[in-house]
């Protein structure tokens, strides 16, 4: 510091003596010059290198956390301290997912055999029930299968009459058992081949009592195979369709649950049964609960990740939910004890958690002060008022920490670690 003053009055003096050369008056307003700005300088210097404001400039610089506030601004703005306490909070684990169909509650309508569209009886969006018709297709080929059912009757109605007079004859000790056997062989089979047939025609929603009465048809019936809601029609009237052609697709939209992605060190925490409180990450004002029912066995691909299904137990009235949608989850894994502060004593600052400890008191000036270190930590779950915490550097074993109205020290403090004056 003795050096710097030197060179700062050289510095003067130099500046100075120039302006005493270019002095017209000459040398007494030049002198004058130089002895007013050295004078100046020595005195500023002096100032800013007394003891008392190089500490205060070297206290800032290294502690720019530390706050000093005496007995009467601690009443003030009612400042409490105390220790930081074990309390038994519920611990959660927070993880991403999102709204998910069982293979179940989703289904690919498609036609038991090809034809043309002729109608479709629903749009998308509606809801229908499992067995509703919702399109008729043409095929001409199975008025073949309905003449091979007719022409299957009229051979099983004669195999059964001669079965029965074969039988009759045998009564009677009239007939051959040879003939007998045979007539009850062919009988066995004209009722197969019957049954067999009809259950084609029940399979392509043909009535068989229709096709008795000689009401032929034509027309075939597509049925929804699950009750939910029609997603999308991939076709229209008019197009041809086989067996492989998906018609319209159906969800149940009432089954949505969600899959939950659990990172493998989080794997052994998370057990069936356990509550979840889910939020969209669209809509993080929506809430809905949920609980874990199944979990799966084996790794997602490579993100070292397995599926949690959650089933949904509640969600707010009139909320539509749809497969597909993103959202965010705190999985409840149950109570322990941690170490936590009132909600009131942690703070926020650019991203970052702070406590405020409290390191020494002392008697100065007649008043009585108190010096605060301010201390990074980590958060957890916050429950009943407290928040659960974990320093990032170690406390002294029983440290006192302020307890309410840490928003004051951090007011102090500044944003970005400056005190404010």
């Amino acid at each position: 510091m003795k050096t710097t003053i030197k060179q700062t009055i050289k510095t003067i003096i130099k500046r100075s003596a120039g302006i005493f050369k270019s002095s017209p008056t000459g040398g007494v307003e030049g002198a004058a010059a130089v002895f007013s700005g050295v004078a100046l300088t020595v005195l500023l210097l002096a100032a800013c290198s007394s003891p008392a404001a190089h500490h205060h400039e070297h206290e800032e610089e290294q502690h720019a956390d530390d706050i000093v506030l005496t007995s009467e601004q601690i009443n003030a703005v009612d400042i409490k301290l105390g220790k930081i306490e074990r309390r038994n909070l519920d611990n959660t684990i927070r993880v991403n997912g999102r709204t998910a169909l069982n293979p179940q509650s989703q289904a690919s309508v498609t036609s038991l055999a090809g034809g043309v569209i002729r109608q479709i009886t629903v749009n998308e969006g509606n809801r229908v029930s499992r067995g509703q018709v919702v399109a008729w297709i043409e095929n001409t080929e199975i008025v073949a299968l309905q003449r091979d059912y007719l022409t299957g009757r009229s051979a099983m109605i004669a195999a059964e009459q001669e079965h029965s007079r074969q039988k009759q004859l045998a009564q009677a000790g009239a007939g051959v058992q040879k003939d007998l056997q045979q007539a009850t062989a062919a009988c066995h089979m004209a009722k197969a081949q019957v049954l067999g047939v009809e259950k084609q025609l029940l399979q392509l929603g043909i009535s068989p009592a229709r096709v008795r009465a000689g009401r032929l048809t034509t027309r075939i019936p597509v049925k929804s195979p699950i009750t939910g809601w029609v997603d999308k029609i991939k076709v229209s009237t008019g197009g041809y369709v086989d067996m492989q052609t998906p018609i319209m697709d159906i969800v149940d939209n009432s089954k949505l649950h969600c899959d939950l992605s659990i990172f493998e060190k989080d794997i052994a925490d998370i057990r069936a049964g356990q509550t979840v409180d889910l939020m969209l990450t669209n809509r993080p004002d929506v809430h809905i609960k949920g609980k874990v029912y199944e979990i799966s066995s084996a790794f997602e691909g490579n993100t070292k990740s397995v599926k949690a299904h959650v089933g949904i137990t509640s969600k707010p009235q009139g909320l539509k939910l749809i497969p597909d949608m993103y959202l965010t989850a705190l999985i409840h894994t149950g109570r322990h004890d941690t170490d936590a502060l009132p909600s009131d004593a942690v703070v926020s600052s650019e991203g970052k958690k702070y406590i405020f400890m409290l390191k020494s008191k002392a008697r100065e000036h007649g008043h009585e002060e108190f010096h605060f270190s301010r201390i990074e930590v980590a958060t957890g779950v916050s429950e009943l008022g407290y928040t659960q915490i974990t320093p990032l550097t170690p406390l002294p074993k029983g440290a006192t920490v302020v307890t309410s109205n840490a928003f004051y020290l951090s007011s102090v403090i500044g944003p970005a670690g400056e005190h404010s004056h």
